[in-house]
């Protein structure tokens, strides 16, 4: 029996692109997650409200949104 190693699809099976687009739906679940987690721990007493407002910007930065884009949390 042999084995095929090369690959015989015409097409990729999963269509994950990467692009640029700062307000792509992954970059976008990827910043809203990391939000939803110092959220959290923010709540918990772990960060206090300046230490958020800090990672809060830095997640803004980090994911290419502006301090006045409507999708950006600005605390």
């Amino acid at each position: 029996m042999e084995i095929k190693t090369e690959n015989t699809v015409a097409e990729p099976a999963t269509l994950i692109q990467e692009t640029n687009d700062k307000y792509d739906f992954v970059n976008m679940m990827h910043y809203r997650t990391s939000l939803a987690l110092i959220k959290n721990l923010t709540e918990d007493g772990i960060f206090n409200d300046a230490e958020y407002r800090k990672i809060c910007t830095m997640l803004n930065k980090k994911y290419g949104l502006s301090s006045n884009s409507i999708f950006a949390e600005n605390a």
